[in-house]
């Protein structure tokens, strides 16, 4: 019983510590300064907390927790780098095993130069059948967007049923967190899928899994617009410890 006691008693004093860790960063958080968080709504991006990072936002911190969703690691804020123009630049995320970065914008940030910038950067000047870079055609560099509202009559559970369940397409469409949205700074078209033979997902233009490296002819692959994929939301304090309790 002593165990089981100190074992809740631990979980009980991690959950205030998190939740103070946050409180205190929302209070230094400098009001002003543009951001947007989810769908539509353009509001103060404030300081989130998910998976021992205290994010700058409670969007980067719902992509964190999407690409947790799909095995793809992830390395916040790791670097500044200096760009080809002088500028100096630090990308939200790196995605050290698809060799790939992702920066994350929100409603009403629509600055992606330097992101662009950074991609083009990357790239390779390798032949479509004669690369031989680490990463075929360079690193990849993502422009992250708020989740796609999702619509449950587009959804497969309730569109082939005969009788239509309001209730339950209306509980669905509460509980759904949309759908990831996204670019390339290539500006050409950039899928995501979970590859066969390693099970991690991975964003690719060529046919080959950026993870692995095996082809991905047996895969299943998403376009930007496809509905299968969940985007999973943090919403602040009062959701974190739910959210992070919940099996990835």
């Amino acid at each position: 019983m002593s165990i089981q006691k100190d074992w809740h008693t631990s979980l009980a004093g991690e959950a205030v510590e998190r939740t103070l860790h946050q409180q205190i960063a929302r209070a230094n958080h400098i009001p002003g300064q543009p951001g947007a968080i989810a769908g539509d709504m353009t509001v103060e991006a404030l300081p989130t907390w998910y998976g021992g990072t205290t994010f700058r936002s409670a969007l980067e911190a719902s992509w964190a927790a999407t690409l947790d969703t799909l095995d793809i690691r992830w390395e916040y804020e790791p670097e500044t780098v200096t760009l080809p123009s002088g500028a100096a630049y630090i990308p939200d995320f790196r995605l050290p095993d698809i060799g790939a970065w992702l920066e994350v914008k929100g409603t009403g940030v629509p600055r992606v130069e330097k992101a662009v910038e950074f991609g083009k950067s990357l790239a390779c000047d390798c032949g479509i059948y004669a690369c031989t870079c680490e990463w075929p055609g360079g690193e990849l560099v993502i422009i992250g967007h708020p989740p796609r509202p999702y619509d449950p009559w587009l959804d497969p559970r309730f569109g082939d049923t005969e009788t239509i369940n309001y209730r339950a397409m209306a509980r669905a469409e509460r509980r759904h967190g949309g759908h990831p949205d996204w670019t390339s700074t290539r500006g050409r078209a950039l899928w995501l899928t979970r590859c066969a033979d390693c099970n991690r997902g991975t964003w690719f233009d060529s046919a080959q899994c950026r993870a692995c490296r095996g082809p991905l002819a047996d895969c299943q692959g998403y376009q930007a617009s496809a509905s299968e994929l969940e985007f999973r939301r943090i919403k602040g304090p009062a959701s974190v410890d739910s959210t992070e309790s919940e099996p990835a």
